[in-house]
């Protein structure tokens, strides 16, 4: 069908199931051929190669830089260095390879040289942006105690002039994560109608039934959050919740289950998990594929969804929030565009300001009603059937694409028409989606 070159920030072999589920299984599945450039992680296994060399994933090509081991200056410098010839090397395979579409997701650079690449070889350019990452830079540099202030606030200034600047006005179509972030990516000048919001989804077929809602334990219950640990996220607030549900429910517990982003940010909870005497509490089990991860939300009585309300926040589409509903969990999550809305649509739980007498009000009052709790999350997984498999997303994304490509041709589907839709609420937020194979990003 179509041909794609796709640039991605993900180490190979990537987990993020917008990556994984919707591209390599879904959209290839719908007869696209994808070749991808990414960078393999340090420690990673050896790739298949095919007859010329190159890795095989999934049955695409992939173009690999390969990245020297160790943590020092040196090892840093060399793979910033392969990083970027790897990302020059577009330029090349775009002229070879007479590729329909070039799609960079969050690399800026690399943004910059494959709308060079699109316009040189006629392909459209399009870039996929998960997250507001220049926004993420200058928020930390503007956190206390951030080592390295001036050089991450230069960083996130250069990385914001050439997105608004250079990379997303070249670009013939903008995926963004939410409907927030198109409103966020609109207000700086791009044209609405090349923007498509993309939802966080899952598999079809990890979604479960209502029959696997069951009363949340009143003797000794397990909190939960699942996904990595960031500072710029407040994860401590969560400790401070536990607390007060503890004054209700002694032997209530809580589990991090995932690993931080750096080991300053495991670090950081740690202190603060030892600091409030909690040691006994709190587990934080480490990356975990994501089967285990999800045993871990299984065994789980209340499972939370904290996004601190900040504005590089705001706009996120937070996948551990389908996945609590897909497994028929007991869900609390704070006020955010987003979950409020799936939230509302779904029936399968309630927003609270983000306030820790507001979280362990509502997690108390699961608890306090097991049966009522249970009811509750019993509507998750068919809200999730309906309106956030990978199946539906991948609808919306290669109608996008047809759309692009192919703009006159007759029957060429419609966004009203294909969109999944959550309802009257949340229909405006469900234009397309991703997905994570680290559970719970």
């Amino acid at each position: 069908m179509f041909k794609l070159l796709y640039v991605t920030e993900d180490t190979f072999p990537p987990f993020r199931v917008d990556v994984v589920e919707l591209f390599a299984r879904e959209l290839a599945a719908r007869g696209y051929a994808i070749d991808w450039v990414m960078e393999q992680g340090a420690g990673a296994p050896a790739p298949e190669l095919d007859a010329h060399g190159q890795a095989r994933w999934l049955g695409s090509r992939v173009f690999l830089a390969r990245n020297a081991a160790g943590e020092g200056v040196a090892a840093r410098l060399a793979n910033n260095l392969r990083g970027v010839l790897n990302d020059l090397r577009i330029l090349a395979l775009a002229r070879r390879g007479r590729y329909d579409v070039i799609q960079v997701r969050d690399k800026f650079f690399a943004g910059l040289v494959a709308a060079l690449a699109a316009r040189l070889t006629g392909a459209r350019f399009v870039f996929w942006m998960s997250y507001p990452l220049a926004e993420s830079k200058l928020q930390l540099a503007q956190s206390p105690g951030t080592g390295r202030r001036v050089l991450r606030l230069l960083k996130g200034r250069l990385m914001q002039a050439a997105l608004y600047g250079a990379i997303l006005p070249a670009a013939h179509h903008v995926f963004v994560q939410s409907e927030r972030m198109k409103r966020d990516v609109v207000a700086r000048g791009v044209a609405p109608q090349k923007v498509s919001p993309v939802p966080m989804g899952i598999r079809a077929d990890k979604v479960g039934s209502a029959a696997d809602a069951r009363p949340p334990s009143r003797e000794a219950p397990l909190l939960l959050h699942l996904g990595i640990i960031l500072r710029i996220r407040s994860p401590e607030f969560l400790l401070g919740v536990l607390r007060r549900v503890r004054e209700r429910y002694p032997r209530a517990t809580l589990a991090f289950v995932g690993e931080g982003q750096t080991a300053a940010d495991r670090r950081a909870l740690e202190a603060e998990v030892e600091r409030l005497g909690l040691q006994e509490a709190v587990t934080v089990t480490g990356f975990l594929p994501m089967e285990q991860a999800w045993d871990w939300v299984r065994r789980a009585d209340v499972c939370i969804s904290p996004f601190r309300p900040i504005p590089v926040l705001e706009s996120t589409s937070p996948t551990k929030l389908i996945e609590y509903l897909a497994l028929a969990k007991c869900v609390v999550a704070n006020e955010h565009p987003e979950q409020s809305l799936v939230l509302a649509d779904s029936g399968a739980g309630r927003a609270v300001p983000w306030d820790e007498a507001a979280f362990a009000a509502e997690i108390c009052r699961l608890l306090d009603d097991p049966a009522q709790a249970q009811a509750q999350a019993a509507r998750g997984p068919d809200w999730v059937r309906r309106h956030r498999t990978y199946d539906a997303i991948a609808r919306q994304v290669d109608a996008a694409y047809r759309r692009l490509l192919r703009p006159n041709a007759p029957g060429a589907p419609d966004d009203a028409a294909e969109a999944p839709k959550a309802g009257q609420a949340a229909q405006a937020v469900a234009e397309a989606a991703p997905d994570t194979r680290k559970a719970g990003a």
